[in-house]
């Protein structure tokens, strides 16, 4: 359920609702944190920032219309927490490595809408059936086909066919996130 369809049917998020509230920390805590990572390099500091990020959404307690405006909301908060984090810790980070230019915000629209595609994926990939779910998860955390074989006691023809037919449903699925792929890598190109 997303955070909107707890709400009103205005499609508004109230945030002074605590319910509402840990709903979207649940949803989005873990695409802040990657998206502050990105920032920061550190995925402890990351989690902490995105925190942080929360605590000020649970202080302002804003009224937001809708997922769009929430998602824009939560991460202008965490990128302004990374590049204030930054800011003061400026010369501490410079002594221990010589640093690229964080604010650059094309930079940060990349790191965005790749960390968006990931959730949107990830996402389609927790639909499928159980069998075809374990399959991808596993092999998205790198393990081989022989060891998938060993852990869910399937032959690797099968699971090779299990691939063939999550990579069909994706295609389905995600044929709208297709577009919007071919054209940030247009963009990157030029």
């Amino acid at each position: 359920m997303s955070a909107t369809e707890e709400n009103t049917a205005s499609g508004r998020i109230d945030l002074r609702n605590e319910r509402t509230l840990k709903r979207v920390f649940d949803q989005y805590f873990p695409r802040v944190r990657e998206f502050a990572a990105r920032f920061l390099g550190d995925g402890m500091l990351a989690a902490d920032m995105a925190q942080e990020a929360f605590l000020y959404v649970w202080q302002k307690q804003p009224v937001l219309a809708g997922d769009e405006a929430l998602k824009s909301y939560l991460y202008h908060c965490v990128k302004n927490k990374c590049l204030n984090y930054l800011r003061d810790h400026e010369r501490e980070l410079r002594a221990e490595e010589p640093g690229e230019d964080i604010e650059d915000d094309s930079r940060a629209d990349h790191w965005l809408i790749e960390s968006e595609l990931k959730a949107r994926v990830l996402e389609e990939i927790r639909r499928l059936p159980d069998v075809q779910r374990d399959i991808m998860l596993l092999r998205l955390d790198g393990n081989s086909y022989d060891e998938i074989s060993r852990m869910l006691h399937l032959n690797v023809n099968t699971l090779k066919t299990y691939k063939k037919q999550v990579y069909r449903a994706l295609r389905e699925r995600l044929s709208d996130v297709r577009c919007v792929v071919w054209f940030i890598i247009l963009l990157m190109l030029f």
